[in-house]
């Protein structure tokens, strides 16, 4: 098991409606005061948030960014989206969850709807060398010159499989890039169940022979 550390995080949902909603159905000023709520929202400032409105159908989109334009937050007709990235150390992750706990509050997304995850880590080997060693035992040909690995994993507890990519990281020197894509539905206890995130992402990583370091303090 090659065990390396963490340089950075991302997490984004994306969570399709059951039906499209015009313009008219969609509360859009109720879901920008959310957005804005310091108390039980995002507590986003109002000029970090644009709504474009083409008609008065199905042509609108309010989105938000934060966290130093590293989290965007989005709501359309037919989806609502929520993203995070260049996130580092476990301070980030607090927030990261922080966050997501309260989008799902806000929106309050039927039961029966779903959540489609998408998660990813650069981690960090000593080497190229030994990024490049682990990567080979994903070589079944001398003609592969950039092995990868491809899979979908089985967790316990889990409700859908995770698919996870392992490559070459083309941002972190020396590095891995994992990304995982998974599904849930949203009923769930959400403080206990977003915790839980990345220790599922981890178990489905180290059915490939590799784990990380827990999450920098600083």
């Amino acid at each position: 098991m090659e065990i390396v550390p963490i340089e950075f995080f991302g997490i984004a949902v994306d969570v399709p409606f059951p039906a499209p909603m015009t313009f008219g159905q969609s509360n859009i000023d109720e879901f920008g005061a959310k957005l804005c709520d310091p108390a039980k929202g995002l507590g986003l400032r109002p000029n970090q948030i644009r709504l474009r409105r083409i008609d008065e159908l199905f042509d609108y989109e309010v989105v938000g960014q934060f966290f130093g334009e590293n989290g965007h937050v989005s709501r359309g007709p037919d989806r609502a989206k929520l993203s995070v990235r260049n996130a580092r150390n476990a301070a980030d992750w607090n927030l990261v969850q922080q966050t997501l706990f309260r989008f799902y509050s806000a929106m309050e997304f039927p039961e029966t709807s779903t959540t489609m995850l998408s998660c990813h880590v650069h981690g960090k080997f000593p080497s190229a060398d030994d990024r490049d060693g682990f990567l080979g035992q994903f070589a079944h040909s001398f003609d592969v010159i950039r092995p990868a690995s491809l899979g979908y994993v089985r967790i316990a507890d889990w409700e859908k499989d995770i698919r996870i990519l392992i490559e070459t990281s083309n941002v972190v020197p020396n590095s891995v890039f994992v990304g995982w894509d998974t599904q849930f539905t949203n009923l769930q206890d959400w403080e206990t169940f977003l915790s839980i995130i990345p220790t599922v992402m981890e178990n489905s990583a180290n059915v490939f022979g590799l784990g990380f370091e827990p999450l920098r303090t600083t």
